[in-house]
C-alpha cells in the first residue's frame, strides 16, 4: 500500500487483483556470566548427516551450535517432517544435540529439519528466522519450494512469527479434510517472509497461523493467513515477488459478559471479554432486578468511555445491597460487527455512594501547539466527558461562539453517551472558526477553549484512481486511510467504469485498500 500525497487534483491506477514432538532433554549448561551484551543468535555450526545429504544411513542427527543452546528453548523450536511415529529423545553434549529417532528411516524420502524463532541462546538471544536442512535416504533430495509474504490487513505491515503448515491435500484447492499432520513447516521472519524448501512436488494446501495452541492446526479464533489460489504447487527456483497474504480473524463470536461490578449504589460497570460498541442507548432495554425484592430498577442511562473500551456503564436508581440481576440486550456490538446475545448475569449490589462527578476529558480533535483544531470537510467539532449529561446541562457548560466572541445556537449528537458533536447555526463554512468554550464542573471559576477550523476548499485536493477487478459481479470497495492511521476516513464504491474519487482531502500522505466485497457487509472481513 503506498503513500500518495494530495495538493490539487491526483489520479492514480490502482489493480486488485482479486501434534507436537515430545522431546526429553537434559539439564541446560550454562555460559559464565559477564562480558559484553550477547546479541547474536546460536547458529548452526555443523549437522550430521550433513544439509544436503543423499543416501542417508542414520539412528541419530547430531546438531552441533556456535555457542551454548537453552535446551527448553530447542524442544520447542525443533520438528522434523515427515513426522516419524513415537516420541524422538534428545541427548546434550556440550552444544551438540543428539535426536535419536523412534523408528528407521524411511527408504528413499527427503528428511527436513527446521528450527523455528523460539529457539534462543543460554543468554537468551533467539534466532531472527527459522534454520532449515534437508537430507535424503535416496540418492536426491526433493528441491520443491514455496516463497510467501503475510502481512496485516490493516497497514500491510510485515506479521513475523506465524507459523506455516503446509498440508498434502489430494485435493488443494477446496479440501473437505486436512490430514492430522502438516507435512511441512516453517515460520515467517520479521519482514513477513517465508520459504519453504525441499518440498516434494504435489499441490498443497498452505496456511500461515497463530497457533496459540501448538497444535498445529487451524482453530476457530485463531488469526491466519491464506494465499491467493488455494493450490500450491511448488516450483524449483524463486519466481518473483510473491503475493501477500493478509492475516484475517474469523470473528463469529459475539462479546460476552466477564462480570458485572457495582461501582456504587447507583452505577454499574458492564465488563466484556474484548472492546465493545453500543448500538442503541435505550435505557430501558437493560432489565435490572433486585433478586430480593422482586422488584425492578430503572436504568437511567446507559454509555461508553473511550478509555475502557471493553466496559459498558449504567446509571441507576439506588440499588439496596444484596443480590440483583442484569439482563443484558442484543444492544452492543464488537469490532467484527457481531452482536451481544442476550444474557442474564446475576452480581451483588454495593452499599457504597454514588460520588462519582461530571469531568471534562478534552476536546476532539485536540489542537496542537501550532494553531486551531483541524477539521475535514464532514468533520464536527467535538468534546468528551466522563458520563453523559442532558442537553440543558451541556448547554449550561459549553458555549460555542463565533470569531468576534458572539454565541451562536447548536445541537449536539452523541453515539457513545459521553463524546458530544456541536453542529452550530449556521454550519461552519469552508475556512471558518469557531471557538468552543468549557466551564469544567470542578472548575467553575476557569474557562477552557479551543478553536476550530473547517479547512477551505483552498487546501483540500481530491484523490482518486481506477479499479480493475476480475470479478465483475462482486462489487468493489475502495477504502482510503491516512498513512499512520489504522482506522479508514472514507470508502468508496468505484462506477462501471471502475472509476472511484474521493473529494476535499486536507494535504497529507494517504494509502488505500480495496477489496471485493464478497459477502456485501461494506467492510473487509475474512
Amino acid at each position: 500500500m503506498t503513500g500518495l500525497r494530495t495538493r490539487h487534483s491526483l489520479l492514480r491506477r490502482l489493480a486488485l487483483c482479486g501434534a507436537l514432538l515430545g522431546i526429553a532433554a537434559c539439564a541446560t549448561p550454562r555460559q559464565p556470566p559477564g562480558g559484553p551484551a550477547d546479541q547474536t543468535p546460536p547458529v548452526l555450526a555443523e549437522t550430521v548427516p550433513a544439509s544436503g545429504a543423499v543416501e542417508a544411513e542414520a539412528e541419530a542427527l547430531r546438531l552441533t551450535f556456535s555457542e551454548y543452546v537453552d535446551q527448553a528453548s530447542f524442544g520447542r523450536a525443533f520438528s522434523i517432517t515427515p513426522e516419524p511415529d513415537g516420541r524422538v529423545e534428545v541427548r546434550w553434549r556440550g552444544r551438540t544435540a543428539v535426536v535419536r529417532f523412534p523408528e528407521p528411516l524411511r527408504d528413499s524420502t527427503t528428511y527436513i529439519v527446521t528450527l523455528d524463532t523460539n529457539l534462543r541462546d543460554a543468554r537468551g538471544v533467539s534466532l531472527t528466522q527459522p534454520i532449515t536442512l534437508a537430507f535424503s535416504t535416496g540418492p536426491q533430495i526433493d528441491r520443491g519450494r514455496l516463497d510467501g509474504r503475510v502481512v496485516d490487513s490493516k497497514l500491510g505491515a510485515p506479521a513475523a512469527g506465524l507459523d506455516v503448515y503446509a498440508y498434502a491435500a489430494p485435493n488443494a484447492s477446496a479440501p473437505d479434510a486436512l490430514p492430522e499432520r502438516p507435512a511441512y513447516r516453517t515460520q515467517t521472519d520479521d519482514q513477513g517472509r517465508f520459504t519453504l524448501d525441499y518440498l516434494r512436488q504435489q499441490p498443497y494446501y498452505v496456511i500461515a497461523l497463530a497457533d496459540a495452541n501448538r497444535n498445529r492446526r487451524p482453530d476457530a479464533a485463531e488469526a491466519y493467513a491464506v494465499p491467493p489460489h488455494p493450490a500450491q504447487v511448488p516450483d524449483t527456483a524463486r519466481t518473483g515477488e510473491p503475493a501477500a497474504w493478509v492475516v484475517t480473524r474469523l470473528d463469529t463470536v459475539p462479546p460476552a459478559v466477564q462480570r458485572v461490578r457495582p461501582r456504587s449504589s447507583r452505577r454499574l460497570e458492564v465488563r466484556f471479554a474484548e472492546a465493545v460498541r453500543l448500538l442503541a442507548r435505550d435505557p430501558a432495554a437493560w432489565v435490572l432486578e433486585d433478586s430480593s425484592a422482586a422488584r425492578a430498577v430503572p436504568v437511567g442511562a446507559v454509555y461508553t468511555r473511550a478509555a475502557v473500551p471493553n466496559a459498558v456503564y449504567l446509571r441507576t436508581d439506588s440499588m439496596a445491597t444484596g443480590p440483583h440481576r442484569l439482563r443484558v440486550p442484543p444492544a452492543v456490538a464488537d469490532s467484527s460487527g457481531n452482536a451481544a446475545r442476550p444474557q442474564t448475569v446475576d452480581f451483588s449490589a454495593s452499599a457504597v455512594a454514588d460520588t462519582f462527578r461530571l469531568r471534562f476529558e478534552g476536546f476532539v480533535p485536540a489542537a496542537d501547539t501550532t494553531g486551531p483544531a483541524v477539521l475535514r470537510p464532514e468533520e464536527a467539532p467535538a468534546l468528551r466527558f466522563n458520563q453523559p449529561l442532558d442537553s440543558v446541562r451541556l448547554h449550561a457548560l459549553v458555549a460555542v461562539q463565533d470569531t468576534a466572541g458572539r454565541a451562536l445556537p447548536y445541537r449536539a449528537r452523541t453515539d457513545d453517551g459521553t463524546t458530544y458533536r456541536l453542529y452550530p447555526d449556521p454550519p461552519l463554512a469552508p475556512g471558518g472558526r469557531v471557538r468552543v468554550a468549557v466551564a469544567p464542573p470542578a472548575r467553575p471559576d476557569t474557562l477552557l477553549a479551543q478553536t476550530f477550523r473547517r479547512t477551505p476548499r483552498s487546501e483540500l485536493g481530491d484523490l482518486g484512481g481506477y479499479v480493475a477487478a476480475p470479478d465483475t459481479l462482486t462489487a468493489v470497495v475502495v477504502e482510503l486511510y491516512r498513512v499512520e492511521r489504522a482506522t479508514p476516513l472514507a470508502a468508496a464504491v468505484p462506477d462501471a467504469t471502475g472509476a472511484f474519487l474521493f473529494r476535499d482531502l486536507p494535504e497529507g500522505t494517504y494509502r488505500f485498500r480495496a477489496f471485493l466485497d464478497r459477502d456485501g457487509d461494506g467492510a473487509w472481513d475474512g
